[in-house]
């Protein structure tokens, strides 16, 4: 096994991992804004960074109701989820180039997974596109069948649950490609391969990613999660003040929706400078922040190691057709 075509294909999955995770960023925002412009919203502009995160801002009309919010919101994180499928079905046409079937991989792997870690860690910090699709439908003030916080905790232990079985999935897809390249017959030299290849690739793109300076709700789970309820809290709580002076005589519950509907409605571009300014507020009011969480991303690590260990020990998912290793 030469180490100049182990490097050569390390290189190139590594670039392949940036472009597929751009291109998931950006169908991610182009589908809030296709979504909610259908239904109604006003567009106001489509940003996809080098890394990290991009937004697509829209802006619906204030007597718009819950459920058009909640789709142009959760449409985003399923885009990844959706998108990731797809390339994975795809990718087991052997009559693809092998080139062809590597980005299909490389696509669904980094956008599947993302995607169903976006969506967990959203719901459990309380942050981002999920958490507002649920607020969207469950405002927390309004009285409802079931309570916002009920259908957070399910979704995101199924949400989280589902990456251990991602792995495994993508992780047989992958090393049925990856025996084009480098074939092996046993555990130890698919593992011997996978970590010359696939993780330094992962690296790679993880070390740019911080020296980019970027941040990322997807794997969020910085200091300042713990400030997401409250900020909700008061936002709302303003909301709802600000409601009653304008409809004097209002019901808490619409005064509620109409303050829910509010805070969902801003710019997915302004989240971080208005949390920010949130946080300084309440911090100035002498308001401590929330209860401290478990953290997440050591469960999603565990699930995805698990996954990928299975896949490992039983093999590629299909058994590919063999090359010539010195082949163009």
């Amino acid at each position: 096994m030469h180490r100049r075509r182990l490097l050569g294909f390390t290189a190139a999955l590594a670039l392949l991992i940036w472009v597929t995770s751009r291109l998931g960023v950006a169908l991610h925002e182009s589908s809030h804004l296709v979504v909610s412009g259908l239904l109604g919203a006003q567009l106001a502009g489509l940003h996809v960074p080098l890394f990290g995160d991009g937004y697509g801002n829209f802006s619906f009309p204030p007597r718009t109701g819950a459920t058009p919010r909640f789709l142009a919101l959760i449409v985003g994180p399923l885009s990844h989820i959706l998108g990731g499928t797809l390339a994975l079905l795809l990718s087991r046409v052997t009559s693809r180039s092998r080139w062809t079937r590597l980005l299909l991989i490389t696509y669904g792997a980094v956008n599947l997974l993302s995607g169903l870690q976006y969506l967990g860690s959203g719901l459990y910090y309380g942050y981002g596109d999920p958490a507002d699709a649920v607020l969207a439908l469950l405002p927390p003030c309004a009285p409802g069948p079931v309570s916002a916080d009920t259908v957070t905790t399910i979704a995101t232990v199924l949400v989280i649950g589902t990456l251990a079985v991602a792995a495994y999935a993508l992780t047989r897809a992958y090393l049925a490609v990856q025996e084009l390249w480098f074939p092996a017959r046993d555990f130890g030299a698919r593992l011997t391969i996978l970590l010359r290849t696939a993780v330094p690739a992962v690296a790679v793109f993880v070390g740019a990613f911080l020296l980019s300076g970027s941040q990322s709700p997807t794997f969020y789970a910085g200091g300042d999660y713990r400030w997401n309820v409250p900020v909700r809290d008061d936002r709302i709580a303003t909301g709802i003040a600000t409601d009653r002076r304008t409809h004097p005589g209002t019901s808490t519950a619409a005064a509620c929706r109409r303050a829910t509907d509010g805070l969902v409605n801003g710019y997915i571009g302004d989240r971080e400078s208005q949390q920010e300014q949130a946080i300084r507020a309440l911090r100035s009011r002498g308001v401590r922040p929330g209860p401290a969480k478990l953290p997440l991303l050591p469960a999603s690590a565990a699930l995805l190691g698990a996954g990928a260990l299975l896949a490992l020990r039983r093999g590629p998912r299909t058994a590919p057709e063999r090359v010539d290793p010195h082949a163009h």
